[in-house]
């Protein structure tokens, strides 16, 4: 585990101190300061919607409604937990309502993928995509939110509406998925068996 970096931790107060001061300012009717709220989220968003969509397009147009339902909803947020959980928690519901809205879509276009010739459309996909295919998209907001966004159990488990100790047992299985899948016949993921001498 690596320790704090006291300079890290002023940094992480100061950001949480000026997104909370543009909140206020949003509440109040000051509608330019949700730009700072945007500019200081965007990317974050952006990265946790494409790895559970895994389109550009989709992922763009998710971002920009979670930015606007988080606008609609501003004054619902409550500072019992950090303005990024709920802004997190925002976009959760909003990719699981995508998700069961496009279920029966996904449904057809995966179909379709089984039933077509295999084509690698994209021969340099990363090994971290190729994983991510192994997980669920409940899977992968939990190894997001835990290890990219680096939340504690307990702030996911207000995100995804659930118990942390849910949450945990999760993440160990799906760490232990993931494990399986990065070694084949007891080698890592990529490389082949020697020839015997």
């Amino acid at each position: 585990m690596q320790a704090a970096i006291p300079g890290d931790m002023q940094a992480r107060k100061e950001k949480k101190e000026r997104i909370e001061r543009a909140v206020q300012r949003v509440i109040t009717g000051e509608k330019e300061a949700y730009e700072l709220i945007i500019q200081e989220f965007e990317r974050q968003m952006y990265t946790y919607c494409y790895y559970i969509l895994k389109d550009h397009q989709e992922t763009e147009d998710a971002v920009q409604e979670i930015f606007i339902r988080a606008y609609e909803n501003l004054r619902s947020y409550k500072r019992k937990v950090s303005f990024s959980s709920w802004l997190y928690k925002v976009a959760y519901n909003h990719l699981m309502n995508m998700k069961k809205k496009h279920s029966r879509w996904l449904k057809l276009v995966d179909e379709y993928k089984h039933h077509k010739p295999v084509v690698q459309e994209y021969p340099y996909t990363t090994v971290i995509e190729e994983l991510m295919e192994y997980l669920t998209p409940e899977e992968r907001h939990i190894l997001l939110l835990k290890a990219v966004e680096q939340y504690t159990f307990e702030e996911i488990a207000i995100i995804m509406n659930t118990r942390s100790a849910t949450l945990r047992k999760k993440y160990e299985r799906l760490r232990r998925k993931l494990m399986e899948q990065t070694t084949i016949g007891g080698k890592p993921h990529g490389q082949t068996a020697q020839p015997f001498s």
